[in-house]
C-alpha cells in the first residue's frame, strides 16, 4: 500500500467517524422541537417576502404564509425591484383570496447594494408595520404553526435572531433530488455539528426572525449590503455584540421539485466559495466530511484493489442508510429510496466543485455577476486574474 494510500484511507476513516458524530449532532438538536413550550401572549409580527420572478411552486410556498395559524396580529410585505415582476402578481392574487390578511407591497431600491436580495429586503423593512419581523425567501413552505413555534421560542429564549434548519422537499427530477438531500442530509446536520462542537450558530437567510429596533441599533441591512453571506455576517455581529442567536430545530422547507442538476451545483459553489472568503479554516475542513469521496479517492490510488472497493460499498450503503434517516428527521418526511441512491454520485460531485471552488472567486447572483472579496464583500466582476493583471498593465 502506497503512502497516499495510507493516507487517503486514514482520511476517509476519520471522515466517516465524524460523519457519525455529526447524525448523533443532529439527532440531539432537532429534539429541541418538542422541548418549546407556546407563549401566552404573541406580538405582532411583519412577515418580509422579498420576490423576484417566478419561483419553483411559488403560489403554494407563498400561500403557507398565508395561511399562518398566528395567535397575534400579523402583516405580510411584499417587495420587488420591478413594477412588473411575475411573482408580484402571484402575490396579489392571493392577497385577493385571503382579505382577512394584511398584505402590503412595495418596490425597493435595486441599486441600494450590491446585493440585490440585501436591497430588496430593504424595501419590504422599511415598509414593514410591526418591529418583530421574519423574513423568508419566496421559495420556502412553512407549515401552519410555523410562525407560531418560531415566536414562541425567540421570546422564550429572550433571543434577539432566531434562524430555522433549512430541509428540502418536494423532488421529482435528478438535480432537485440531489438538492434535497444535500440540504437535509448535510447542510442542517453541519450547522448542527457547528453549534454543538463550535458552539457556532449558523444563520441561513431562508429564515430569519427578529427586531426592527434591534437591527437599526446595531447598524441595519447598511452594514451587509455589499456582502454575499449577509445572513451569516448579520449572525456573527449580533454575536459580537452580546445578543442572543438562536438555531432553531424548526425547519423551514426550501421547495425544489425540478431543478436542474447544473443549478444545483452552482448554488453550493457560491455557497462554498463564501465559506472560503469568512473561513478559510472551515473551508479546507469541509473535504473531510465527504467520506465516499475520499474512500473513492483510496480505492483509485490503490489501483482498483478488491478490499478498497469492499470498503467503499461498505461506506456508501451505511451513509445511504443515515442519509435516509437525517432526511426524515430533518424535514419530517422520508424520501424515496430510488433518490437516496443517487447520494454517492451527489459526494462525488461536490468533491468536483470544492475543488473548483478552491480556486474561483467568481458568482453569479440574481443575475448580476461578481467577485468576493474579504468577508464575502461583493466587488463587480472584471474577468479572471490573468485578465485583470492585463487591464491594470494597460491601463497603467
Amino acid at each position: 500500500m502506497s503512502s497516499l494510500t495510507t493516507v487517503l484511507l486514514a482520511c476517509a476513516a476519520f471522515s466517516f467517524c465524524f460523519y457519525l458524530v455529526v447524525v448523533g449532532s443532529t439527532l440531539l438538536h432537532t429534539r429541541r422541537r418538542k422541548q418549546t413550550q407556546l407563549i401566552s401572549e404573541f406580538p405582532p409580527v411583519s412577515l418580509l417576502k422579498p420576490v423576484k420572478r417566478l419561483e419553483e411552486n411559488l403560489e403554494g410556498c407563498l400561500r403557507s404564509f398565508f395561511e399562518q395559524e398566528y395567535p397575534g396580529p400579523m402583516e405580510i410585505v411584499f417587495s420587488s425591484a420591478t413594477r412588473e415582476d411575475p411573482a408580484m402578481q402571484v402575490a396579489k392574487r392571493l392577497a385577493r383570496e385571503y382579505p382577512q390578511v394584511a398584505v402590503r407591497f412595495v418596490l425597493s431600491d435595486e441599486n441600494w447594494g450590491l446585493n440585490p436580495k440585501v436591497s430588496n429586503l430593504q424595501g419590504a423593512l422599511r415598509a414593514a408595520r410591526h418591529d418583530l419581523v421574519l423574513q423568508s425567501d419566496a421559495n420556502v413552505w412553512a407549515p401552519r404553526d410555523y410562525l407560531r413555534s418560531i415566536v414562541s421560542e425567540l421570546v422564550s429564549e429572550d433571543a434577539s435572531l432566531l434562524s430555522s434548519l433549512v430541509s428540502g422537499i418536494g423532488e421529482r427530477s435528478v438535480g432537485a433530488a440531489m438538492e434535497n438531500l444535500q440540504l437535509s442530509a448535510y447542510v442542517a446536520p453541519a450547522c448542527c455539528v457547528a453549534l454543538k462542537l463550535g458552539n457556532v450558530t449558523c444563520v441561513i437567510g431562508k429564515s430569519m426572525l427578529f427586531r426592527r429596533s434591534e437591527l437599526k441599533a446595531l447598524g441595519g441591512l447598511e452594514r451587509v449590503k455589499d456582502s454575499l453571506a449577509e445572513d451569516f455576517l448579520l449572525g456573527r455581529h449580533y454575536g459580537d455584540n452580546g445578543k442572543k442567536v438562536l438555531l432553531s430545530a424548526t425547519p423551514i422547507r426550501n421547495v425544489n421539485v425540478d431543478m436542474a442538476v447544473e443549478r444545483s451545483l452552482t448554488r453550493h459553489a457560491r455557497w462554498l466559495k463564501m465559506r472560503a472568503v469568512i473561513h478559510p479554516a472551515s473551508f479546507i475542513t469541509d473535504i473531510f466530511t465527504n467520506p465516499t469521496a475520499l474512500m473513492t479517492l483510496t480505492w483509485l490510488s490503490s489501483g482498483c484493489e478488491a478490499s478498497f472497493g469492499y470498503a467503499l460499498l461498505a461506506i456508501v450503503a451505511a451513509k445511504g442508510v443515515l442519509d435516509g434517516q437525517l432526511v426524515k428527521r430533518v424535514r419530517g418526511t422520508s424520501m424515496a429510496p430510488l433518490h437516496l441512491t443517487l447520494g454517492p454520485v451527489k459526494d462525488l460531485l461536490m468533491l468536483c466543485v470544492w475543488i473548483y471552488s478552491s480556486f474561483s472567486r467568481s458568482v453569479e447572483w440574481r443575475g448580476i455577476k461578481l467577485r468576493l472579496g474579504a468577508d464575502s464583500q461583493l466587488m463587480p466582476d472584471e474577468g479572471a486574474l490573468p485578465v485583470r493583471v492585463l487591464r491594470r498593465l494597460l491601463s497603467a
